[in-house]
């Protein structure tokens, strides 16, 4: 390949990096704004969480108790906040495929110059949250324990 046409493909190359990194740049400012909420025990309890999926807010209907036990609540709001946690999830998950594509479809930069690291390699792969974390456990999913990411209401 001649200089010049190495010059042209690196342009390019480097204009798709640029667009890249200013595509993530804007992801992540909608991640950071992100929010979902899911409801449980028919809708009395609602809770919203950030992209994260850390508990933003959590609303319990005051006719709760009218309909349901006490001691059902934490297991309502767990139910919820994994149920949101979830969507927030599959939202930024879904944020990122047009990235992570143009991400796997950026030339190896050894094709234009030899001995040159991969421009793949140089790029985040995974930015969402969600897929470096490990496995939620719920309620119950410890041997013997019902440790939870919430609080447990004590009477």
């Amino acid at each position: 390949m001649s200089n010049d046409a190495a010059r042209h493909q690196m342009t390019e190359v480097l204009a798709l990096v640029q667009e890249q990194l200013a595509d993530i740049a804007a992801v992540q400012k909608k991640q950071a704004e992100l929010t979902a909420s899911a409801a449980a025990a028919d809708g009395m309890v609602e809770v919203t969480v950030n992209a994260q999926g850390h508990v933003l807010k959590t609303v319990i209907d005051e006719s709760y108790l009218d309909d349901y036990e006490f001691e059902e609540l934490a297991d309502h709001i767990t139910e919820a906040a994994q149920t949101a946690a979830r969507e927030a999830g599959r939202r930024v998950s879904a944020m990122f495929v047009p990235i992570d594509q143009r991400r796997k479809a950026l030339p190896s930069l050894s094709e234009i110059i030899e001995g040159a690291p991969d421009l793949r390699d140089l790029m985040p792969p995974g930015l969402d949250p969600f897929s470096a974390a490990g496995p939620r456990r719920d309620a119950g999913g410890d041997e013997g324990g019902e440790e939870t990411a919430l609080p447990t209401v004590r009477r």
